[in-house]
């Protein structure tokens, strides 16, 4: 199929070695090809793009191409607004927090499907009921050392569901809360970011 006002016509060429027929149409772009036939792409660093997502934008640049400038609580960390023991203390608490759901099989907070198959379990496939309550126990000291329930709220949804810090005052109690976590996991407050990272 054609688009209107576009006639094609077979043309013949003479070259040295006799004739070729060639269509003649719409013109062809010029520029070096690739072996399918469409033209060459230009090469993209694949880490300028990354450096270049729109929500990595409010990471200082030399951090941009960092992994943790991908979560909301990575950039955190990133800014300045939490410490790197602060960063360790949070992850260690979401991945507790991770094997604790899957210990009781509690649904995945961000799901990208149902899964209909695994409802109504009370524990971990193939899980003993020992290592259940072991999973149970660590999870429920941490979750008690990050003290009130006001710090316990906001690490869970700063830490666990990522989710963006609104005001200055939530932010001092995610502080607040990550410093319990510190101690309570025995992170060396003094810890940096490498700058073999950076």
């Amino acid at each position: 199929m054609t688009a209107p006002g576009i006639r094609w016509s077979r043309e013949w060429l003479s070259i040295r070695k006799g004739a070729i027929s060639i269509m003649v149409g719409r013109p062809r772009k010029i520029g070096k090809r690739e072996r399918n036939g469409r033209i060459q792409r230009t090469y993209e660093n694949p880490r300028a793009q990354i450096a270049a997502q729109p929500h990595r934008m409010v990471v200082p640049a030399r951090l941009r191409e960092m992994q943790e400038a991908e979560s909301e609580f990575g950039r955190l960390m990133l800014n300045g607004w939490i410490t790197p023991a602060q960063f360790e203390a949070g992850k260690e608490y979401a991945r507790l927090a991770a094997r604790y759901r899957a210990a009781i099989l509690a649904p995945n907070p961000n799901p990208s499907a149902i899964d209909l198959g695994a409802a109504g379990f009370g524990k971990g496939a193939g899980m003993a009921d020992d290592t259940a309550r072991a999973i149970k126990h660590v999870y429920d000291a941490a979750f008690e050392s990050c003290g009130p329930v006001r710090l316990q709220k906001a690490i869970a949804h700063h830490v666990i569901h990522d989710r963006k810090i609104a005001d200055f005052d939530t932010r001092r109690l995610l502080k607040l809360g990550l410093d319990k976590l510190v101690t309570h996991f025995g992170i060396d407050p003094a810890l940096r970011i490498s700058s073999s990272r950076q």
